[in-house]
């Protein structure tokens, strides 16, 4: 018997009218390379001088392959006539580039360009402004002259695309073609584009709603799709309860074995450890039926009160494990954020609350409920597990992680939708070491920041954003600057 489609919400079986059957893979990039020299200067220079370019275009499309290992770059060859350019231009339309990183190899009059790029112009360009070495040769000839010619065919083209009003966010990059600091330049754009691109395919579902008063953490599904990209799926709090209600024996008591073995559980019963194990195994399975990549709970009150515990545990293990990206109170805007940094960095960030400030130390104390990866415990051994501290009407203690986390560079960030649309905060930082964990029950961190501690805060908050924050380890800024910038919106960065 063939199998009746109903919806998402009321289906019995796997296959749903109104959610894809697959999830979408990530996405292997098209890096265009358009190469440009100039017809006219080989017959002046026959012996040496197309060769000369064609081995200095070589070298850049080795180093881009080099450095970009996850993703394809396409070649279509020297272009150096007009046939040339419109041959080049219809291979990259059909291989269907993504992105395109434009190279003149010698001065060349701006129509050969715009004859290739006409082919594929709904895709951003990195104009790479290059030449053979980064010294002035004082003993030069006039044929080197030439061959170190584009900076004026990438001025004349940059100035026709204003006139134009093409590419008004011309991504350039300069250096010689053997400096790898420009190539890791075009990097860092490329990976920041491939991680907007993510986001168009990506499904955060929403159990619950926003906490109730936060209304900084209100959205608008519309708007997110239109100009941030992720679909939100609003997922019934039955949902969950129904895969709590189905998680196995042999499912819970294996998390309840492994929670056991590799924490220092304190103050716990055999019940609270069973069913935060239990609420692991209920919010693993609401993610994988639904096809979720990521997903935020509202736990407080309702949720706590039909499970008896907390997301904590579940929180932390998928935090670690790095296929899914979960948080809590409805955070949407603070989820996308940390999917971004997920996705730049490969780690799922922390997830806290801006906390005291210290003028000594120019830092703030970050703290947030209890779930994050513990790899960013100053030390993994000095973890805790004790109960949760804030209790939502659950029976028991409830699951919650104690520990501070490790020193090192860290990028700060969040989003949010204002009266002139959506902004995103983007904060460099430098976690403290602290020897001993914060003895609080929570998850905390002490964060120095660049700017004087006062002056800041009066910022932020004047600015106003959200009362969480996303902490991600790593010098994050540049990549959340071009994202912020694919997406259109405002930043902020300190």
């Amino acid at each position: 018997m063939t199998e009746i489609i109903e919806s998402f919400e009321t289906a019995k079986g796997h296959i749903f009218g109104d959610l894809l059957t697959t999830k979408a893979a990530d996405k292997q990039l098209k890096i265009g390379l358009i190469t440009l020299g100039f017809f006219e200067y080989w017959r002046m220079f026959p012996n040496t001088l197309k060769a000369n370019v064609t081995a200095d275009m070589t070298c850049i499309y080795d180093h881009l392959r080099q450095v970009l290992k996850e993703d394809e770059v396409i070649w279509p060859g020297m272009i150096d006539t007009l046939d040339a350019a419109e041959a080049a231009g219809q291979e990259l339309a059909n291989q269907r580039v993504d992105l395109i990183v434009y190279v003149a190899g010698t001065y060349c009059p701006d129509y050969m360009a715009i004859q290739a790029l006409e082919h594929v112009r709904h895709v951003p360009v990195i104009l790479f402004n290059t030449q053979h070495t980064n010294k002035i040769n004082l003993g030069t000839n006039y044929e080197n002259i030439l061959r170190n010619s584009a900076l004026i065919a990438n001025l004349q083209l940059a100035a026709t695309f204003r006139k134009m009003g093409w590419y008004p966010d011309l991504k350039v990059v300069v250096g010689s073609i053997q400096d790898m600091s420009a190539y890791k330049e075009m990097t860092t754009y490329i990976r920041a584009y491939k991680a907007y691109l993510s986001l168009k395919s990506t499904n955060i579902g929403v159990i619950g709603h926003v906490f109730r008063g936060m209304y900084d953490f209100e959205y608008d599904k519309t708007m997110i799709k239109g100009t941030l990209g992720p679909n939100i799926i609003s997922i019934q709090v039955d949902h969950l309860l129904e895969q709590f209600g189905k998680a196995t024996d042999v499912e819970i008591e294996d998390i309840v074995a492994q929670t056991k073995n590799r924490f220092n559980i304190v103050g716990l019963s055999e019940d609270d450890i069973y069913k935060s194990s239990k609420f692991y195994v209920a919010l693993k399975n609401t993610l994988e039926r639904f096809r979720l990549d990521a997903l935020t709970l509202l736990g407080q009150h309702y949720v706590e009160q039909k499970t008896g515990t907390t997301s904590y545990l579940a929180n932390t293990l998928m935090h670690e494990e790095g296929k899914y990206v979960v948080n809590t109170e409805g955070d949407v805007h603070g989820l996308i954020m940390m999917t971004i940094m997920n996705r730049l960095s490969g780690q799922v960030p922390a997830y806290a609350e801006w906390g005291e400030y210290d003028e000594e130390l120019n830092a703030l104390l970050m703290v947030h409920h209890g779930y994050a990866n513990t790899e960013y415990a100053t030390d993994r051994s000095t973890v805790k597990v004790n109960r949760s501290p804030e209790q939502w009407g659950l029976q028991g203690a409830g699951f919650g992680f104690e520990y501070t986390l490790k020193p090192g560079e860290v990028t700060i960030s969040h989003l949010i939708i204002d009266a002139e649309g959506y902004k995103m905060l983007i904060v460099k930082g430098q976690v403290l070491h602290i020897p001993e964990n914060i003895p609080c029950e929570e998850i905390t961190a002490i964060v120095q920041l660049g700017t004087p501690i006062k002056q800041f805060l009066a910022a932020l908050i004047k600015e106003g954003f959200a009362h969480h924050c996303i902490i991600g380890y790593g010098d994050l800024t540049e990549e959340l600057s071009h994202v912020a910038d694919f997406m259109n919106i405002r930043k902020v960065i300190y």
